[in-house]
């Protein structure tokens, strides 16, 4: 404890005041070749400034993430304002089947997860462990209702990963060691293409999940994954990425004592594959997409005696989903243009173990939005999407009619005010029919629905940045997972009481405060803080319930000077929800989750480059979800990269 109130004395003031100390050198440099009123493509599906986007968006770009040393896209979204992760597997997310996934604004289930405008959630869970950091070139992150443009699933946001093309002719090779992550990869780009692939091997983690009473150790086993990312452009306007990952080998052991298994252990393969065919067309403004994502996951399990065999059904499962979307643009007149579009969509469940188990939903989606110019300083974007879910032997056919308005005033050229109002919604998962573990079926299901409303501001200059927003958000049907017994419900024959079964919550509330800040001086110095402030709470059995963190705050800074660059991130978040396990009968707040991390880089010259990161630098037992387990403890990782 002392050495933790040492180290926070110590870095804090640094942290807060370390940017100042360039402000002298500031003036000396030039500013112009900086900017952060970046291109944002994903709010309006079209390319706009920053500035001129009607919603709460947030960029993190291919140098950030070097420059912050994320190891995964999850790592990346993990530590940014406004996100909640719930999170397995410290820094990729998932275990298996239990899924890792990103809450926008609190809300679970709400998050939609795009790369290159391609939809990659599964099951209603937006993983992001099929994605190589190293393809990525950024991430853009767009709060509040955007299910106008993006049908289902984007109640608290859209997260869209860019990922990279091909360029000037070179290739690199890099190798990574560390105490907890060690690999290589190889990348190699021409004009026309892009190839990466790598291999990444993680350590054995000792009691990874708070122990209190339990007897038994948690370990979460060690496990390799595999990396490949192709980008090819065929024509100018027509370009076919792949993404392939496989997960060897996560898992949990319970061990006790003296070493030997107590308690059923599980281990899990999980194969993942995104191909996509884009066609862009910037002379005509029209944009087609046509993506297939596939996630298969086998699961075993080690009993106590040692007999190994397949896990649950809900362990072993195939998952899939194909979806094609075109959008066009029209400049009607000089005050005028509109957007309009349409999506169609398949998604299926498969259960290895039984092949007859078996779901498929489909949908369409036509939508569109129209802009008007009232003035040179006021401007409003009125949307609207029709969505027809097919009905299936789940599910019967639904049709879904979402309103949006936003609206943007521009106070001066480098600040406006906009406002951002709209209608979400989404399905229930596709696998609710079959048993899961014991679950059985509810065909009763309705689609969780409701309102976001936000305004804010944005002044954005080539060199600061400072965006605020005030939202709030009310949701009806709110999923989530219920025994029986608890429900007062009487189950199916030959399913036990104490199984659980997808319901209909109740209600979903949110309302916050977002604020982020950043600051370049010259050439030099970086520096950036934020946090929100939010009340999230769903009804349950009529009683409100706190769902994630009631304030959130980020802060760091950036230095770099010739061949040197050095970076020092904090991620803090406080009032917590409650664990899921009570300690003397009583549930408790999960504890802050206080995260410290370092990079230090040296780029002796042009093909040549060392780069240390440092993780966790507080040592601190970081709990990740409800069911405490904890992130790693302090951890490093020195990469050597060698371009030619």
């Amino acid at each position: 404890m002392l050495k933790q109130k040492l180290t926070y004395s110590f870095i804090l003031p640094f942290l807060l005041t370390g940017g100042l100390m360039g402000q002298a050198q500031a003036a000396e440099d030039g500013l112009d070749e900086y900017t952060l009123d970046t291109i944002v493509v994903t709010a309006q599906r079209s390319e706009t400034k920053d500035l001129r986007t009607p919603a709460t968006t947030t960029v993190i770009t291919a140098k950030d993430i070097e420059n912050r040393g994320y190891l995964s896209v999850f790592d990346a979204l993990d530590q940014t304002v406004g996100i909640t992760s719930y999170n397995y597997a410290s820094g990729q997310g998932d275990n298996g089947s239990s899924t890792g996934r990103t809450y926008i604004r609190g809300l679970d289930k709400g998050t939609l997860i795009l790369v290159n405008g391609s939809p990659i959630n599964l099951n209603n869970y937006n993983s992001t462990a099929g994605i190589p950091i190293s393809a990525v070139e950024r991430i853009e992150i767009v709060k509040g209702s955007n299910s106008v443009l993006y049908g289902s699933e984007a109640m608290g946001g859209v997260v869209n990963i860019i990922t990279k093309t091909g360029g000037p002719i070179k290739n690199s090779a890099s190798v990574t060691l560390g105490d907890v992550n060690k690999g290589g990869e190889f990348t190699s780009q021409g004009d026309k293409y892009l190839v990466s692939v790598g291999r990444e091997y993680f350590s054995t983690f000792h009691d990874s999940q708070i122990r209190y009473d339990n007897p038994y150790e948690s370990i979460r086993k060690k496990y390799n994954k595999d990396n490949l990312f192709a980008s090819v452009n065929f024509a100018p306007d027509l370009t076919l990425n792949y993404i392939h990952t496989k997960t060897n080998g996560t898992g949990m052991e319970y061990l006790d004592g003296t070493g030997r298994r107590r308690k059923t252990g599980y281990q899990y393969d999980d194969k993942r594959d995104h191909v996509a065919l884009i066609y862009a067309d910037k002379a005509h403004n029209l944009t087609s997409n046509l993506s297939y994502n596939r996630r298969r996951i086998d699961g075993q399990q080690f009993t106590t005696t040692g007999k190994v065999s397949r896990s649950g059904a809900s362990s072993n499962i195939i998952l899939s989903r194909i979806d094609f979307d075109t959008t066009k643009q029209w400049k009607l007149s000089e005050q005028g243009s509109l957007v309009a579009g349409f999506t169609a969509d398949r998604e299926k469940y498969e259960e290895i173990v039984n092949r007859a188990h078996v779901t498929i939903r489909d949908s369409l989606g036509l939508y569109t939005s129209y802009t008007h110019e009232f003035s040179n300083t006021f401007s409003a974007v009125f949307g609207i999407r029709a969505h027809f879910i097919k009905g299936n032997d789940v599910d019967s056919s639904k049709s879904v009619y979402l309103p949006q308005l936003q609206t943007l005033y521009k106070i001066d050229e480098k600040t406006s005010w906009y406002t951002n109002i709209g209608k979400s919604f989404e399905m229930p998962a596709i696998n609710s029919r079959y048993t899961l573990s014991g679950t059985g079926r509810n065909d009763n299901l309705k689609p969780q629905e409701g309102w976001s409303y936000e305004t804010g501001v944005k002044h954005v200059t080539d060199t600061s940045s400072f965006k605020a927003a005030v939202f709030t958000m009310k949701m009806e049907n709110k999923f989530a997972w219920r025994k029986y017994k608890d429900l007062g419900l009487t189950p199916p024959p030959g399913i036990n009481p104490d199984n659980y079964i997808q319901v209909n919550l109740g209600e979903f509330r949110n309302t916050g405060l977002e604020v982020e800040y950043t600051q370049k001086l010259g050439d030099k110095w970086q520096y950036n803080a934020g946090f929100t402030v939010q009340n999230p709470e769903a009804k349950d059995s009529g009683v409100w319930v706190q769902e994630t963190s009631r304030w959130q705050m980020t802060t760091g800074v950036q230095y770099t000077t010739g061949k040197f660059h050095s970076s020092l991130n904090l991620f803090w978040a406080g009032d917590r929800e409650d664990a899921s396990k009570t300690i003397n009968g009583k549930y408790h707040a999960l504890r802050d989750k206080v995260d410290l991390n370092a990079v230090l880089s040296y780029t002796p010259d042009q093909y040549n480059s060392f780069k240390l990161n440092l993780y966790n630098l507080l040592n601190r037992d970081n709990v990740m979800n409800v069911s405490e387990n904890l992130a790693r403890p302090f951890n490093w990782s020195m990469t050597y990269t060698c371009t030619f």
